[in-house]
């Protein structure tokens, strides 16, 4: 039977356990780490004593077999006491270089235990204000007036740069313990959990503390308006260990606050205003003193797609809620979708409008904030459509109308779409459980290349080729499949792992291997083009491999196709003159000094965190730098990926590490996948570059880059890229 831990506190007062000032506890106890040592100049992975052996490091922190470091790796340290004990503080010795990629943790939470099954939050050891960037300096981070006993601590890591290190923990001996207000009992298996919940009530206080400055500036220049409530919200967001109902209260203040500032100039409950869809937008928000006319006139494609957006403020001192009725009855000619788009955590405790939730209920809107609506019309047969989108709260409306003219444009040839890439692995837990949907949704943004991951493609000497096919399966429409083999690792070079690379036995294998993939592949109803991607940014020693993979290859079997990512320009010059297709990346850009070659050219981009990167600039304006530069594929990294700590993307998720997340869309409800503005700008840029090339058809290529370039030269100019679209569809119908 569990003894209680009230009864365990009263047995240790009783007991007249002498206590030893600034006793270490944790001296020379045992302890469990989440995540193995990973540097290589410091402890190694099976040290499994240097953080309470008492010995600190001498000499440069982390050149020390003393220290113990983690390159990106949030790591849990668990200490087992040996018997519950009163616990007056945590210490965690660190250090920081900035200008080297290694910062002082972001966060050390500590917990403690009784039993080891049941943990309570009792701090963050980082949470002190000179826990900054900076140059070489060694600081031992304290969570003092613990005052509780236990037997285990755990301090949950959370990292600020690329490398975290400490060399030492003591757990330093109490003489009084009492009960930890407020603090809730958190199962040892729900500790990650109660870390990204911890991020996300530190993300909302600092955005927060951003807004309510923005807000106290704007009262600042509003005559009339009250000052008061801003030092009140100062204090409060100060309170350590901040609840969220206390953020969410703090929210509800400086949104009134607001409110009364937007009541000043604009005498109506509610503002209804055109947007353009990829435009950054704050949650607190400015009208415009005139909004606009809420009219919209739309040239499409048929087939193709257009989007508008508005942004609804809510001017009330109270929430509001708001319905919408849609009247499309042209829907033969151009359907009409309707999405809310939320604010999502994103980098420097900025929330961006991102995911599209299709809208099919009330919105409530909270006083002084702003929301966006984004829609979607897709031309479905030649023809001009009139719909309306009624906006309603209370007993005020606001009327949207939008014109939507589906165009009959000259015979455009297939064979010169821009081509499309975006690394979109279905074994990805945010699509593994959907691969249907994936595919659809892949096929809807105009994804028609397809790399499969290793673990779907058997090894050379294997010939059982059942997983590539059910892999392959729901992506039978697309134009090209990259089999992505990973030879970089020796273990997926064959399956006898005697047989060396390259060597006269392996290439048999190789042969016979390939042969029948093809014919597996065709008799399953797979007529894509098949490339072999034997390396992935290809760079060292692996450049000369791929050199005589390749040279070898394309002798012994005529009809094999390569490709490769290039990153270094040393690799470019080595196989570009090997290789079918390259795709380059744009950091750093390559394609300004390509050497002579034959094969086709794309171009990829990579950025995180993802979310903060624009709709507009990054997403949209990549396929028209590719018809510029007359490059026939793009992509970028990548369509699902969350990173190892973060396998999904909620859209209610806390964003607990913004350097992981890549992806472009969010898990929806069942086996539905919600799209992003991000990845409807990157589908929308494809269409433009398919309109730029039915306009270069009829007036010439020159005449056709010169309005891209237009677009290009001034890419802050949101508007530029639908006014240039638009010049030229006027032109072509």
């Amino acid at each position: 039977m569990k003894t209680s831990h009230t009864l365990l506190l009263i047995i240790l007062l009783l007991s007249g356990i002498s206590h030893v000032e600034g006793q270490n506890l944790a001296l020379n106890k045992s302890y469990t780490l989440s995540e193995l040592p990973n540097y290589a100049y410091s402890a190694p992975p099976t040290d499994k004593t240097s953080l309470t052996d008492g010995i600190y490091t001498t000499g440069h922190f982390w050149t020390r077999p003393t220290t113990v470091g983690w390159l990106r790796r949030q790591v849990t340290i668990a200490i087992d006491l040996g018997s519950v004990l009163p616990i007056e503080e945590v210490t965690f010795n660190s250090a920081r270089k900035t200008d080297v990629g290694v910062d002082y943790p972001k966060n050390i939470y500590v917990f403690i235990s009784d039993d080891d099954r049941e943990y309570r939050y009792v701090g963050d050891a980082a949470d002190i204000p000179d826990n900054l960037p900076g140059p070489y300096q060694v600081k031992k981070f304290i969570l003092n007036n613990i005052n509780s006993a236990a037997r285990y601590v755990a301090l949950a890591i959370v990292q600020q740069g690329k490398m975290s290190f400490c060399d030492e923990i003591e757990v330093l001996k109490s003489d009084k313990v009492g009960t930890i207000k407020g603090s809730d009992l958190i199962s040892k298996n729900r500790l990650g959990t109660a870390v990204d919940s911890l991020q996300g009530i530190e993300y909302d206080r600092n955005n927060l503390e951003r807004i309510a400055k923005k807000v106290q500036k704007t009262s600042q220049d509003s005559p009339g308006a009250n000052q008061n409530s801003f030092s009140a919200i100062k204090s409060k967001l100060s309170i350590k260990n901040i609840s969220k109902n206390d953020l969410d209260e703090i929210r509800k203040t400086i949104g009134k606050a607001h409110s009364s500032i937007l009541r000043i100039n604009h005498e109506v409950p509610f503002i209804v205003e055109k947007f353009n869809p990829w435009d950054s937008l704050s949650e607190i928000h400015e009208p415009k003193e005139d909004p606009s006319v809420l009219d919209y006139q739309f040239l499409v494609l048929k087939n193709g797609v257009q989007y508008g957006a508005f942004i609804i403020t809510n001017s009330n001192l109270s929430s509001q809620k708001f319905s919408f009725k849609i009247s499309n009855p042209d829907a033969s000619v151009s359907s009409l979708e309707l999405f809310n788009v939320p604010f999502v955590p994103s980098s420097n405790f900025i929330r961006v409008c991102d995911p599209l939730v299709l809208l099919n209920s009330e919105v409530s809107i909270d006083p002084g904030f702003s929301e966006m609506f984004l829609f979607k019309m897709t031309g479905m047969k030649n023809g001009i459509a009139k719909s309306i989108i009624s906006i309603q709260s209370g007993n005020q409306s606001v009327t949207v109308n939008i014109s939507t003219s589906v165009l009959n444009v000259p015979a455009y040839n297939g064979m010169d779409d821009l081509n499309a890439n975006v690394w979109a692995y279905l074994n990805y837990p945010m699509v593994k459980d959907r691969q249907g949907e994936a595919a659809k949704d892949l096929d809807m943004h105009h994804i028609n290349s397809i790399v499969v991951p290793p673990a779907f493609i058997p090894i050379p000497g294997n010939l059982d080729f059942s997983k590539l096919i059910n892999y392959l399966t729901p992506l039978k429409h697309v134009k090209n499949i990259f089999l992505f083999t990973n030879y970089a690792a020796k273990g997926y070079r064959n399956v006898n792992k005697n047989i060396e690379y390259l060597s006269t036995e392996w290439k048999n294998d190789f042969v016979k291997w390939y042969n029948e993939m093809l014919r597996a592949l065709k008799s399953s109803g797979i007529s894509s083009e098949i490339y072999l991607y034997p390396y992935d940014e290809v760079g060292g020693k692996d450049i000369q491999d791929f050199k005589n993979l390749a040279t070898w290859a394309k002798t012994a079997l005529p009809q094999i196709k390569l490709y490769a990512t290039l990153t270094r320009k040393e690799t470019l010059d080595n196989i570009i003159s090997l290789i079918d297709i390259a795709q380059i990346s744009n950091y750093p850009d390559l394609l300004s000094e390509l050497p002579v070659h034959s094969c086709e050219i794309w171009s990829y981009s990579g950025g995180s965190p993802s979310k903060s990167l624009s709709p507009y600039k990054f997403y949209r304006l990549m396929a028209w730098k590719a018809f510029v530069n007359d490059v026939k594929g793009i992509g970028f990294w990548a369509y699902a990926d969350e990173g190892k700590n973060r396998v999904l993307n909620l859209i209610s998720d806390p964003l607990t590490n913004p350097s992981s997340s890549y992806s472009v869309i969010y898990d929806g409800p069942g086996s539905s996948i919600i799209s992003s503005r991000r990845w409807e700008a990157f589908r929308l840029g494809i269409e433009d570059y398919k309109i730029l090339k039915l306009y270069a058809k009829k007036a010439g290529i020159q005449k056709a880059k010169l309005l891209a370039n237009e677009v290009l030269s001034d890419p802050s100019d949101i508007n530029k890229a639908d006014s240039i679209r638009s010049q030229i569809l006027e032109n072509l119908n």
